[in-house]
């Protein structure tokens, strides 16, 4: 389903991605201006999220919140569902079929990367701020604690893969491994450091998000490095990964 709300701002169509369609939405949040990226999925998909989980959406979304709201959505757990009703609802998108993040930058600084061999294809999509908690895993100490969900709000790396290969629910979860990696080897080359350390290669934010959308094709079991749509996935994320921070 589409929006058509005459309440939006406007609307940047990015293009159809093998039938799926995605583009960026510009709207409101309680008077501060904010942006969504979505992805209109041709039919119900399996997707596996590292914020919710197993689920089968119609949607993916990258919500962009800007610093004014952080406050707001941090200083409560049920802020978080509020905005997130109230963003979609004003969009006249269904939450319930949907797969979302959030971050603290800009869609419009959204960066894409196909990578593709005979009848096999895997697509990423990446937003990336590195700038305030670039950190080496391990290593930097913890910044922040959970306490009953909430997390500071701080930069990010936020990666969408999708693919036309039918993946079960082990290869989806193998996919954050080789994702992972991928993603790893960008920050090595850019040569991101630790922002708490810079003497340590960075090989994340610490707040890293991740959506894996299994296809319709070809069933794949295996998604590591040693096949052909491992190495796909890894080529498309480190392509994104680098084009997104810079």
């Amino acid at each position: 389903m589409l929006p058509d709300n005459k309440d939006i701002l406007k609307r940047k169509v990015l293009g159809k991605f093998h039938r799926i369609k995605g583009e960026i939405l510009y709207h409101q949040f309680r008077g501060v201006k904010a942006n969504v990226f979505v992805l209109y999925l041709p039919e119900t998909r399996r997707i596996l999220s590292s914020r919710q989980g197993f689920k089968r959406v119609n949607l993916v979304c990258n919500c962009y919140v800007p610093e004014p709201l952080w406050e707001f959505l941090e200083s409560q757990f049920r802020n978080w569902k509020v905005y997130l009703e109230e963003v979609f609802n004003e969009l006249n998108l269904p939450l319930d079929k949907a797969a979302v993040l959030s971050t603290g930058v800009n869609m419009e600084d959204l960066v894409w990367v196909e990578e593709s061999f005979e009848n096999l294809w895997a697509l990423a999509f990446v937003t990336a701020g590195v700038k305030s908690n670039a950190m080496r895993i391990g290593e930097d100490r913890a910044g922040s604690i959970e306490r009953n969900g909430q997390f500071e709000k701080v930069s990010t790396i936020n990666t969408i893969l999708l693919t036309n290969v039918l993946l079960d629910l082990a290869a989806l979860s193998a996919s954050f491994i080789t994702i992972t990696e991928a993603k790893v080897i960008a920050l090595q080359d850019l040569d991101i450091r630790s922002s708490y350390n810079p003497r340590w290669q960075a090989t994340g934010t610490g707040t890293d998000q991740i959506i894996v959308v299994s296809g319709k094709g070809p069933r794949c079991t295996y998604v590591g490095g040693h096949c052909k749509i491992g190495e796909l996935i890894a080529r498309a994320v480190t392509s994104a990964t680098i084009k997104a921070i810079k």
